[in-house]
């Protein structure tokens, strides 16, 4: 992209905070009125035709102003934002809630998605900790009928698997319990391919034959996404970026009319979003980014046409890894319209994935 003048990059900056703010088409006056630049209206006018013929910037119809295109969106993210912290209190009031459930990982997942949906008021999304290569950790089998057994296997991640067996003979409960104390600390922290190796050595009897097969086929399956968890909280005020704002204000015929131009736009966006949460869950989309994602460091912004599914491209997408490259780890982020606030959504969102990193660090003991 051919880089923009200093005037331009002003007039961008201001244009693309003002739609976020008020999603309606951003005129030159209004651009000029208030943001105190210190250009003339014709001014701006020649300068927003530059930026629409360099793609950042179109206008809906003849007599509207411009809004940001998806690459104008891309432009100020990567050159204008500012990212915009979390107060010291958010961060106390995040670090007091995960407290009350330290010990409760099952519960880190919910409470992280809906933390990101109340701070970005939009819909959040995250897939639970898995670990990248499935480790043994512990199983017991219990007996069901002669012939069936009830495997349930421990991994190292936490995530607990289970799965149903026909033996070959009856046998009974005790014995059963005898060749788990057997195996357990004989697998402990191996995976698939490192059991399958040991087995060639210790010519296990039938039974163990048969619940060691077993084990080995959950953990080859554990690498693939699995369970994905999706939040999304009091959506249609969340694309409001006006709410909590007073209702008994008069409004100037013009911005009567910018109000209904705003509610219908997010209507719109509102039933997207919907849509795109549907999709997500019925097509399995999350696991496919997640394994798209690149495995580096820091957070990933994907903005409406630049992701490769179809049902995607009217929203954007804040994501980042958390956990330990290679052990334990996952997705999370949040999904909003593509108008949303980009520095304060980077923010939450690198901020989630460190405190994730750190509750998954103390209980694997690697370091965060």
């Amino acid at each position: 992209m051919t880089p923009l003048s200093p005037r331009k990059q002003q007039i961008l900056r201001a244009l693309v905070e003002e739609y976020i703010h008020n999603a309606t088409p951003v005129a030159s006056e209004t651009l000029v009125r208030k943001f105190t630049l210190p250009f003339s209206s014709a001014t701006v006018r020649h300068e927003l035709a530059g930026l629409e013929e360099a793609d950042l910037i179109n206008q809906p119809h003849t007599s509207a102003g411009r809004v940001p295109t998806d690459l104008g969106y891309r432009y100020f993210v990567e050159h204008l934002m500012q990212e915009s912290a979390l107060s010291l209190d958010e961060q106390r009031l995040i670090r007091h809630m995960f407290y009350q459930v330290q010990d409760q990982l099952d519960q880190w997942v919910r409470l992280t998605a809906s933390v990101m949906a109340r701070l970005l008021h939009s819909a959040a999304v995250m897939t639970p900790p898995r670990s990248s290569e499935g480790r043994f950790k512990h199983f017991e089998v219990l007996a069901v009928t002669d012939l069936s057994v009830h495997l349930v296997l421990v991994l190292m991640d936490g995530s607990i698997q289970q799965q149903r067996l026909l033996l070959e003979k009856p046998t009974h409960q005790e014995e059963l319990s005898t060749i788990a104390a057997r195996l357990n600390p004989l697998f402990l922290g191996k995976t698939a391919a490192e059991i399958n190796a040991f087995l060639v050595t210790y010519e296990p009897a039938p039974v163990e034959r048969i619940i060691s097969n077993g084990i080995v086929r959950i953990l080859e399956q554990n690498g693939d996404m699995q369970g994905d968890v999706f939040f999304g909280e009091n959506i249609v005020n969340i694309l409001d970026p006006t709410a909590g704002g007073s209702s008994a204000q008069r409004l100037t015929p013009e911005e009567e009319r910018a109000e209904r131009v705003r509610k219908m736009i997010e209507a719109l966006e509102h039933k997207r979003l919907q849509k795109v949460m549907d999709d997500l869950e019925q097509k399995r989309i999350l696991p496919a980014l997640a394994s798209h994602l690149p495995s580096s460091d820091g957070v990933q912004v994907i903005i409406g046409g630049e992701n490769r599914w179809d049902e995607m491209k009217d929203v954007s997408m804040v994501l980042a890894r958390y956990g330990q490259p290679g052990k334990v780890g996952g997705m999370l982020g949040i999904i909003g319209p593509t108008r949303m606030q980009y520095g304060r959504a980077i923010a939450v969102v690198r901020y989630m994935a460190q405190v994730m990193d750190e509750l998954l660090a103390d209980v694997y003991g690697f370091e965060s």
